[in-house]
């Protein structure tokens, strides 16, 4: 354990935390500040669950796997594949939530009920994909870390394998998990304001708005990718992560006006139609 980077090991257990706790207190925040119905926060975690792990992240794991020598060969093919990774994700959540509300919480149109149906859905992703990705990886260096690749039955490519893994590992900086905690945050954000934007779809009866939240979600995963990938190539890897975190940040900032903007706006039709 003397060759473990034990301030890197206590990041990625304060990242863990705070992928897993982070949504929980959105949603209690959603549940008794707002009145969110349990019922849209579990259709939002239903519909990441069905969108995304059950059917896109799957299809997209099985065509990396046979585009992956074409996509290291061809840089043309590898933004190509940028475009589809951010268009499939962005059709592939925003009818998840289209259908949800179209369906299932055909009785529950309200702002609030969106909040809690993205605080569903944001959560399921944090705490499990995300969270689960990074104890995997604390996992992964704690035991790298701590192995002499010498001192195992490994043939050369494997050992040569691990030494590599362990260079990468070392050059981790100590604070690189708590960038992907800060992410969640911004996600958490977009989440909300995209479930907002689909439920438009029916308080407004036009399919424009379903449109807008492929098309702003889409955008704002390429251009975090398009970005980091830019940067880095400049300015190195650590740059690279701290524009995509830039990225980020502005999606969050952007995603916060959306919301409240459609707070406001649910608040004057109560009070135009009270009237």
């Amino acid at each position: 354990m003397d060759s473990v980077d034990m301030k890197l090991v206590a990041s990625y257990a304060v990242a863990i935390a705070f992928d897993v706790l982070m949504p929980v207190a959105v949603v209690l925040w959603a549940r008794r500040r707002l009145g969110a119905s349990w019922k849209v926060v579990g259709w939002g975690a239903a519909a990441f669950a069905l969108s995304q792990l059950l059917i896109r992240l799957p299809l997209v794991q099985v065509s990396q796997y046979f585009l992956r020598d074409a996509l290291k060969a061809s840089s043309l093919l590898m933004w190509t594949w940028v475009g589809v990774l951010s268009l499939t994700a962005g059709l592939f959540e925003e009818t998840a939530r289209l259908w949800a509300f179209h369906k299932p919480l055909k009785d529950f149109r309200r702002w609030r009920d969106a909040v809690g149906f993205g605080a569903g859905h944001g959560g399921l992703e944090s705490a499990l994909l995300v969270g689960g990705l990074a104890a995997l990886g604390l996992v992964n260096v704690i035991v790298l870390s701590a192995m002499d690749p010498s001192t195992l039955p490994l043939n050369p490519e494997q050992a040569a394998q691990v030494t590599e893994a362990q260079a990468t590992i070392a050059a981790l900086a100590w604070w690189t998990p708590l960038l992907g905690a800060y992410e969640r945050l911004g996600a958490m954000a977009v989440h909300i304001a995209m479930s907002v934007v689909v439920l438009q779809r029916f308080i407004r009866n036009e399919v424009r708005w379903y449109w807008l939240a492929v098309g702003a979600h889409t955008f704002m995963n390429a251009m975090m990718v398009v970005v980091a990938k830019l940067v880095e190539g400049a300015r190195g890897q650590q740059a690279g992560m701290f524009a995509a975190e830039g990225m980020v940040t502005l999606g969050a900032l952007l995603s916060l006006g959306i919301i409240l903007y459609f707070r406001r706006d649910e608040a004057r039709r109560d009070a135009a139609a009270s009237a």
